[in-house]
């Protein structure tokens, strides 16, 4: 029932009843309104009804609804399941009430204040239930006693389950979270007549919500501060330890709203916002071109061995009649991407772009998952061509590097400058195979990205880079936190990460891909907790259909601040289409334009140490733009 009709029958009530008791007072009209003034509150609690039993909730309903009934399903009832304990040098406890909730001391139910509370040789669990209208406050205090002997470092407590008339949108049967870490601790059930949100306020801590899968249509609010059993490896693993003689206590509310609405949960987004601010300072949300130099081996299942042409080894333009191995072909392959360098500059004028990022410098000589090197300090020995000295006596550039010419003809243009990189270690063994090889910790990592964009940026000028591959060992995406080291060290570059989580935005453009996956753009979410959020959406050389069925919604997030990546390596067909889309949008350069680079110390040329790399590993291939026709 809407709350508009629960108006209405309650004031056509009231009304009756007023009118009963004393037809001609001349309080009615007062009494009236004030009865009328009250029908909100009384509405608003009528929405959510909850029952208590002898361990928690009994019966929860919305709007009529029945959700919860432990009655009808007794093995719903509160349980606390997986528990996590260490002992104080750090190893796991494997006493059975450090990790299991259910074996324990006992349990007891406070009617009065609606508290279930769990008892355990080293301390207890509480969890209160406090109704506040339609929002439902579940209160857990985790006590460690002093003698306890043990860091307490969570529980994963199902306090209810609910049954949905249909599964949620989107859910599809699996398990839903919300990670503190990596965004905030909101997950919205939409249920078709109704929508309940499961939320932890404060974001303070590393802490885990959702709604945990339970059956058909059925799931029950998660709330632990230790990872979940049967979490995946690729998701953060993270602990909030109770030391002895301490507590902790923390709120999961379930938040629940008529259908089509979502409930409040500003209090989430700004505890989030505010436990990880933004860093962001790009100001410039023009169009970026993008360049590909290269194009990788195809047919290949092994991605280390080498697929260049005999003259043109890391197949440079794709073409197997370039020759670098003589001078006169050496000076054909200087001329020709110089003048790569000149399409780059008129292309991205034309489309009033603000700079160009090279995808291959190093070429691509390895199958796809080894064929973007995205090591700029490396190119030297990786591809000795773009580090030739440019021969043509015609040339302007005649006595430079081929790399440093090709970079200038764009920042001597106005040009911003970007290049690929990747958070793993391009290895060339003696035999000529390749491999990418994963780092295994942040400090690794941190120093490997700043390493490559620190030398980039002190020879070129480089500010832009697109980062490949932000995966781990498992196929996670990278903590959040290595790009917030980065960003705090280099606060005037723009990283486009590949993959990323909500916490990215507050230092990254988050990458998409509209060319293969029709990404439109940042989800309208995110702008609860960052609201000058942005990414950076690959278009390239998709259909123009395709690009035309689309253009109102490309239109409208370039609008709201993201970017659009098209070619300018040459003029493609949906070249002029995104230059009209930013013309709509009504996005110019910015009139303060973003600081000028911080040219970072020089960097040794020295190739990488990797004695402390794990064994060589490829990450998942990866294809931004389609072999040209």
């Amino acid at each position: 029932m809407s709350h508009r009709h629960v108006h209405a029958g309650l004031r056509g009530l009231m009304s009756r009843v007023i009118s009963t008791l004393n037809p001609e007072s001349k309080h009615r009209g007062w009494l009236s309104i004030l009865l009328i003034a009250m029908l909100p509150s009384v509405a608003a609690a009528q929405s959510l009804q909850i029952t208590y039993g002898a361990k928690g909730i009994q019966t929860l309903s919305f709007n009529g609804q029945t959700l919860a009934d432990v009655g009808a399903n007794p093995s719903d009832s509160f349980h606390i399941w997986h528990m996590k304990a260490t002992d104080l040098a750090g190893n796991t406890s494997t006493d059975s009430q450090s990790g299991w909730g259910e074996s324990n001391n006992g349990t007891s139910w406070d009617a009065s204040s609606n508290t279930e509370t769990y008892y355990y040789n080293w301390g207890s669990i509480a969890t209160r239930f406090v109704q506040k209208g339609n929002q439902l406050d579940m209160i857990v205090t985790e006590t460690n006693n002093a003698s306890s002997g043990l860091i307490f470092d969570g529980a994963e407590i199902y306090p209810l389950v609910l049954h949905f008339p249909q599964d949620p949108k989107n859910f599809n049967g699996y398990t839903q979270y919300a990670i503190t870490t990596t965004g905030p601790g909101v997950s919205v059930a939409d249920f078709g007549s109704g929508v309940v949100s499961a939320v932890l306020p404060d974001e303070s801590q590393p802490m885990y919500t959702g709604w945990k899968q339970a059956g058909a249509n059925a799931y029950s609010p998660l709330m632990t501060s230790t990872a979940p059993d049967g979490l995946a490896t690729f998701l953060p693993h993270n602990d909030r330890p109770v030391k002895p003689g301490t507590s902790f206590t923390y709120t999961v509310s379930l938040r629940f709203a008529a259908a089509s609405t979502t409930p409040n949960a500003a209090d989430a987004y700004a505890s989030f916002a505010q436990t990880y601010p933004s860093q962001m300072t790009w100001a410039d949300h023009r169009l970026i071109g993008t360049a590909y130099l290269a194009s990788s081996p195809q047919g290949s299942s092994d991605k280390t061995q080498p697929g260049g042409f005999p003259t043109n080894p890391r197949r440079y333009f794709n073409d197997a009649s370039v020759d670098v191995t003589t001078s006169v072909g050496l000076q054909a392959f200087q001329n020709r991407m110089l003048a790569v360098a000149q399409a780059n500059v008129v292309n991205t004028r034309a489309m009033n772009g603000q700079g160009v990022i090279t995808w291959d410098l190093e070429g691509e000589q390895y199958p796809q998952g080894t064929s973007y090197v995205c090591s700029p300090d490396q190119v030297a020995t990786v591809a000795p061509e773009m580090e030739s000295t440019v021969l043509d006596p015609q040339s302007p550039y005649q006595g430079q590097r081929l790399d440093d010419a090709y970079f200038g003809i764009m920042t001597g243009a106005g040009l911003r400058v970007g290049v690929c990189l990747r958070p793993q270690v391009f290895t060339l063994s003696g035999n000529g195979q390749a491999s990418q090889n994963f780092l295994t910790s942040n400090d690794q990592i941190i120093a490997n990205l700043e390493k490559k964009a620190a030398y980039a940026n002190s020879r070129w000028g480089v500010t832009m880079f697109y980062v490949d591959s932000t995966v781990d060992t498992n196929g996670g995406t990278l903590d959040p936190a290595i790009f917030q080291k980065l960003i705090t060290d280099y606060p005037s570059f723009l990283f486009i990460p590949e993959e990323s989580t909500p916490r990215y935005y507050a230092y990254t453009a988050p990458f998409y891909s509209f060319i293969f996956h029709t990404d439109i753009g940042t989800d309208a979410s995110v702008y609860n907790y960052y609201p000058k959020a942005f990414g950076v959406n690959l278009v390239n050389d998709v259909s123009p259909a395709t690009l035309n069925s689309y253009l109102p919604a490309l239109t409208q997030q370039v609008s709201k601040g993201d970017i659009l990546m098209g070619l300018a390596d040459y003029w493609q067909d949906n070249d002029p289409i995104l230059a009209s889309i930013y013309a709509s949008a009504g996005v110019s350069a910015p009139p303060v334009t973003t600081p000028p680079p911080v040219v970072a110390p020089p960097v040794s040329n020295d190739p990488p140490d990797t004695s402390s790399d794990v064994p060589p590993t490829t990450t998942t291939p990866k294809h931004h733009r389609r072999s040209r026709s």
